[in-house]
Formats: C-alpha cells, sequence, structure tokens
C-alpha cells in the first residue's frame, strides 16, 4: 500500500485535514511528528545505515522513546517493528510505525502529517520513491492573520507573506514534476466551504471512498489533541467554520494588505486568491522598513517611549 504525506505552511488546516482524515474508517492519520521522520532520516549513518538488525534495533527503540511518538499513545511492540523493516531501507521503517499505529485504531492504511515535509519535499519524494503528496494551502492574507496572538508565532505579515509564498510555491513546482499519480493539492477554503466534495477528491487520490464519518472528527479531538497545546485550535471541535474564510477582507489593515500582496502577490494568483489592492507599490526599501519597524512590536514600543 503506497504511503501518503500530507502537509502544508503552518495554520493552514493541516491538523483540521489530520482530523478529517483520521476519522476515515480506514485511515488512521496521527497528529504531526514535527519533522520527528525527517531528523532520524539526517541521521542514518549514526545508525550504520540501517544495514543490521542491531543497527535497526537501535534506530527503532530511540524513535519508540521519542517525545513526539509518545503522543500517538501507541504500546509499539519494538521487536516486532524491527522485524518489518527491511535492512537498508529507512522508508519501511517509518512504515512499520505507522502500520503499528493503525493497527491499534483498528486501520488498515496510514496517512502522514507533517508540516516540515513542505521544506523537504524534494528528499521525502526521493526517500519514498512511491509515496503520493498532498499539499493543503491557505490564502496567505489568512494565514498571516491566524500568526496574531500565536504563541509559536512572532513574524511580522510581511515575513509570514514571504515565507508562505516561497515555500508553497516551490512545493507546488516539485509536485507538478512529479505528477498527478503523486501530487495533489486542495484548498483550505475548500475544505471549509465543499468539504465532501474536497475530501472526496483527497480519498479518490488515495484510492479510498469517501465517508460521511470523515465529518464526524470532532469526537477524537479530546482524544488526540494535547491539552497542552489545545488552545491552538479553538474551533476544531467544531464542523468547519465558515467565517475562518477570508478573514483579511474584514479583519486586515489595509497596509498590511498592501504588504502582502506585493511581496506574494504571485503566489495569491497562482493558487486562485483574488486580489484587493488597488494598484499600490512600494519599494523594496520601504517593505524593509515595515518588515523591521513591525517586527516584535517595535513600533508600539516605540510609542511608548
Amino acid at each position: 500500500m503506497r504511503p501518503t504525506f500530507l502537509f502544508g505552511f503552518e495554520r493552514s488546516g493541516t491538523t483540521l485535514l489530520t482530523m478529517m482524515t483520521g476519522a476515515h474508517p480506514r485511515l488512521s492519520c496521527p497528529l504531526s511528528v514535527t519533522g520527528t521522520w525527517w531528523h532520524f532520516l539526517d541521521r542514518l549513518d549514526a545508525f550504520g545505515g540501517l544495514a543490521t538488525a542491531d543497527d535497526i534495533a537501535r534506530m527503532v527503540a530511540e524513535v519508540a522513546a521519542h517525545e513526539r511518538l509518545k503522543l500517538w499513545n501507541v504500546p509499539f511492540d519494538e521487536a516486532a517493528i524491527a522485524a518489518a523493516v527491511t535492512p537498508g531501507d529507512y522508508a519501511s521503517l517509518v512504515d512499520a510505525f505507522h502500520a503499528a499505529a493503525a493497527r491499534a485504531e483498528g486501520k488498515a492504511r496510514w496517512v502522514n502529517m507533517d508540516i516540515p515535509t513542505l521544506f523537504r519535499f524534494e528528499d521525502v519524494a526521493r526517500a519514498f520513491g512511491d509515496a503520493r503528496f498532498v499539499q493543503i494551502v491557505r490564502d496567505g492574507r489568512d494565514v498571516a492573520l491566524s500568526f496574531k496572538g500565536y504563541r509559536f508565532g512572532g513574524l511580522n505579515a510581511l515575513e509570514i507573506a514571504d515565507r508562505w509564498s516561497r515555500a508553497t510555491v516551490a512545493a507546488d513546482r516539485i509536485g507538478h514534476a512529479l505528477g498527478p499519480d503523486r501530487y495533489l493539492r486542495i484548498r483550505y477554503e475548500d475544505l471549509i466551504a465543499l468539504p465532501e466534495q474536497t475530501l472526496d477528491r483527497l480519498c479518490d487520490f488515495i484510492g479510498e471512498s469517501y465517508h460521511p464519518g470523515m465529518l464526524d472528527y470532532a469526537g477524537d479531538v479530546s482524544r488526540k489533541v494535547p491539552d497542552a497545546t489545545r488552545d491552538l485550535w479553538p474551533v476544531l471541535d467544531r464542523p468547519p467554520q465558515t467565517d475562518r474564510i477570508d478573514r483579511w477582507r474584514r479583519e486586515m489593515k489595509t497596509s498590511e494588505r498592501y504588504v502582502i500582496e506585493e511581496a506574494a502577490g504571485e503566489a495569491l494568483d497562482r493558487f486562485g486568491y483574488e486580489r484587493g489592492g488597488t494598484g499600490f507599490s512600494a519599494p523594496g526599501e520601504l517593505r524593509g522598513a515595515w518588515c523591521y519597524l513591525t517586527r516584535g512590536a517595535r513600533l508600539k514600543r516605540l510609542a511608548r517611549r
């Protein structure tokens, strides 16, 4: 069974998509391991490239003890997982852990969600030669708004727009190079406004039939999302909230909108997002100054002084 990797920029609906996918009766989709698989991929040499049974056992033990994997609440049988790993094949190790999690849920297949795949797409596609990839994209202006008050944020709107446009467009180009059999792009806005149709496309891409239970994900939130991070997704236990779409039209300052559309205009166009600007154009020096002054609430601190 070919593995499927979901990914997207932060605050783009990745957790909602995880919950919906994991609510399918045949699909296991644990919460993101935040780059853990790619951390161990970079350390293959430290484990002898998984060439021997001892190398495999050492990596299996370290992965099973990792704090991110512990959040899955799965009693891993390390001996059974090690026995399922093909020597020298890192992909089979990842498959063995996900398959164990799927069995614990009574599911037939697994899907991985991990935001850092966005930045390691080429490496992951090379390591998992038969894998499918799904990128979820959200309007960069709403992404920037969602970062406000986000305790893992700290970037201003221009910085977010720049990173969002660079990362999402680069991944989309790589995905199109892989071809439609291996890459699918979906939009957050479609997932919210047209959930059945969008999830049907996702399931068809994976090779499964859509199941209406995918929209009954709210009951799993308390089980799958740790209490320590529950505040990051305040409406996750509710049905898709259409008021999360186009928030920038109602809440974003005109100056922020202008500067984001200038910095990320090509990406907005590529993903089908209408620009709301009116011909405003700022030279690079002005945008750089704006970026500096608004970073870390500098303007507010200067005003207080």
